[in-house]
């Protein structure tokens, strides 16, 4: 069966994306991989004019808020992204093969406070699977400023 394309929306939107590992499986086994993908996250959110609002790397899947400028952009945005990292998991842990489930899923973000409270779940992920007490203490979320790769834009409202 083929894939519904994405809506054509044709201005800037924030979107609520999560990509998930392949059957469940783990994106990452160590930090390096972690290092790698938030450095993945900065270069094609640069290269294709999105600004990143919140991220959390989890075991087996990840969430960014993004503003794009059109879909179009976002989808090719993550096609790198996705695709680049595969490429390195795949080379550094000598397999072959999907890592991720399926394309990414995205979700439009509403009005302000759909924003603000997509950005909350966000980084509060890690909390909630009790991996940590407080969102700050997490390293691979952008709650977790202080060692953040990726350019972080400040919501306003």
């Amino acid at each position: 069966m083929s894939r519904q394309p994405r809506s054509q929306l044709s201005i800037h939107s924030y979107f609520h994306v999560c990509v998930r590992g392949n059957n469940g499986q783990n994106l990452f086994h160590d930090d390096s991989d972690r290092t790698r993908y938030v450095f993945l996250i900065e270069k094609y959110r640069k290269q294709h004019g999105l600004l990143c609002y919140a991220y959390c790397l989890m075991t087996n899947h990840i969430h960014h808020l993004f503003l794009s400028p059109s879909v179009q952009k976002l989808s090719k945005a993550m096609h790198g992204l996705q695709l680049a990292y595969v490429v390195y998991f795949n080379h550094r842990h000598q397999r072959r093969g999907h890592l991720f489930e399926s394309r990414f899923s995205s979700w439009v973000i509403k009005d302000n406070t759909h924003l603000l409270y997509t950005k909350e779940y966000i980084e509060n992920n890690a909390v909630k699977a009790g991996m940590v007490d407080s969102n700050s203490e997490y390293p691979w979320s952008s709650a977790f400023r202080d060692r953040s790769a990726v350019t972080i834009s400040k919501i306003e409202g």
